[in-house]
Order: C-alpha cells, then structure tokens, then sequence
C-alpha cells in the first residue's frame, strides 16, 4: 500500500480530464476524474459566453472550490486502495423515493435528493465522507459554528446526519447488511478550525492519512451484490440539473479553449490556437467540443450543421460539420 506524497497533473482535452498522480515512490499511475455536475459545466461554459450575475458566479466559484476538494481526496485515498477490493463510488446520488416508502417520514414528492460525494467500502464497512474545500477559517463554540467575524455559519455537520439517516434507510431498503461511518473531511491544508469539536465524524487534512491507514484496508467479503443494488439506484439525471434558461440568441458565439476560456484562433483548414495558452487543437477536437457544450447548454436544442455554424460564429463551416458526421467522426 503506498501512502505516500503525490503530484497531480491534469490535462484537459475537450470535456474529459485525466489525471496522473506520481506518488514519491516514483510510481506514475492514471484514472479518471469524476465528473462535474451538469451545472457547473454549464455555468463553465456560460462564463465565457454570457454575462454571469453576481450569484451565478459566485456559484460558479462554489462548484469550482468542491470539485478541486474532492479531486484533492480522490488523489489522497487513491494511494490506499489501488490494486485492492475497495470500492469506491464517486458523486453517489438517490432519490428518498428509492427507499422503502414505509421507511420515510414525508410524502415522497416533497423530498430531495441525497447527494453524497464518496461511499467507500473498505474493512468490510461503509464509509461515506462528505469534503469541504473552505477556504476561510472557522471557529466552534457552544456547539455552533462561526466565520472569523463572529458571524454565524450553518453546521457543516448536518448534510452528514442527513446522509447517515437516509442512507440508513435506503441500505435497510436492499437490505444491505453492513456498518456505516459518515463522516466530514475538511480538505483545506490552509484552514484553521479553531476549537475543533472533538467528534470521530470529523477529519482534518492534517489527520487524513493516518485515519485512512486506519480505515482503508481490504474487505474480507464479497460486496458486489450490495454494490450492484446501489448502482442500480444511483440517479446520474437531477432534478435541478435541468436546461439553461439563456437563449441562444443571448449566446456569445465563437470558438474558445475548453481549458483556459479563451478564443481559438484559426490557424489552417485542420487547427486552431488559443490566443491564452498556445494550446493547438484540431479542428475535429473543437468541433466535437461544440456539439457537447450544446447538449450541456439546453437538451431542447437540435443540434445540426447549421446551428454548429451559427454556434462557432462561422469559424466552422456546416460542410466540414457534414464532412465530418458522414466520415463518421461525429456522433450526435
């Protein structure tokens, strides 16, 4: 088991990331990134197409600090369970209506999802930890939680209670048979958490690795079967997660980098460069890059040649969308 530093490189190449992590024994090892919601990426994409009000962009901040957190763990937990039977479920979301309806104590349409951002199995347990990214200090008193300025800040504790109750009830559901730790995992290296309540469901970045030494070793029973039975209840289609409200007349049209915002210059009939990074990027890259921002933007949308070239501000042409899809390079 190699518990050791690690460095993160990410590569961005139209909406896929992949991630590489060197740990300090020189070993270099690559996976995927779990996905951004809907919304983030639709807000990503909005940021350079659109004018974000102030609350849109402080969202779009919000979204942007979570993710980086819990790609901050997965790289962390990583290095403890690679090669072993772990199992670990990324962006873990259900509907109460999955539960047993004897089970709820509310009438099912006026329930939310429950998101949680890890379930791992490990030890023959389920763990569920919740990752905050903060970037301010905190301080708990009195069995509250406050900002530096004494003002008050909702418990951070009470997503994870809701996630325990629910998830009790949906593994009591599909008679999941196992013991469940929920817990809380400020991932800030740079916070302070000042009076830090002494509670086994909270985990500081400081502490991380030793707790996971701890937790993070291999099953000694098979668990697919409550895995399946999981999987089988995931909700990847929210419903918040809906169509953007913009027009898209409203739309700033153009080509731009997928992974700094700015504009693609085109350089010959096959590349583009973008005038932020330098980054090259091949006409049937940014092409198909198009396609998914449309499908992210509005599912209402029917995308053709057309509107991909109305969508690019003409940068590419409804005969190179036509070239392509009947080459069978384009998929929509």
């Amino acid at each position: 088991m190699i518990s050791a530093g690690f460095v993160v490189q990410k590569l961005n190449c139209c909406d896929m990331t992949t991630i590489y992590v060197r740990f300090t024994m020189g070993e270099r090892r690559e996976f995927h990134l779990r996905e951004k919601t809907r919304r983030h990426r639709q807000l990503e994409i909005l940021d350079r197409r659109y004018e974000l009000s102030a609350f849109e962009k402080e969202e779009l901040q919000k979204l942007e600090a979570g993710y980086e957190g819990e790609l901050i763990f997965d790289g962390i937990l990583e290095g403890f369970i690679h090669g072993t039977n772990i199992v670990h479920m990324k962006d873990y979301n259900f509907y109460p209506e999955a539960v047993d309806a004897r089970l709820l104590t509310r009438p099912e349409a006026e329930a939310g999802h429950v998101q949680i951002d890890n379930v791992v199995i490990a030890k023959d347990y389920l763990y569920t930890f919740e990752i905050k990214n903060y970037s301010f200090d905190l301080h708990h008193r009195d069995s509250h939680w406050f900002f530096d300025n004494g003002g008050e800040f909702a418990d951070p504790l009470a997503q994870v209670v809701k996630q325990r109750n629910m998830m009790g009830k949906l593994l009591d559901g599909v008679e999941g048979r196992i013991r469940m730790f929920n817990l809380l995992v400020f991932i800030n290296k740079d916070q302070t958490i000042f009076n830090l309540p002494a509670s086994n469901e909270i985990i500081v970045r400081s502490n991380l690795r030793k707790k996971l030494v701890k937790a993070m070793t291999v099953n000694h029973h098979d668990h697919s079967r409550l895995v399946g039975n999981l999987e089988a209840r995931r909700v990847t289609v929210l419903k918040y997660q809906g169509d953007t409200t913009v027009d898209f007349r409203d739309i700033r049209k153009g080509v731009f980098c997928a992974a700094c915002g700015e504009r693609l210059v085109r350089v010959n009939r096959y590349k583009f460069l973008c005038s932020g990074c330098r980054t090259p990027l091949p006409v049937l890259e940014v092409l198909e890059q198009l396609i998914v921002e449309l499908q992210i933007l509005n599912s209402s949308w029917t995308v053709t040649p057309a509107l991909i070239q109305k969508y690019s501000n003409d940068e590419i042409s409804e005969y190179c969308v036509r070239n392509n899809k009947k080459r069978g390079l384009l998929d929509y």
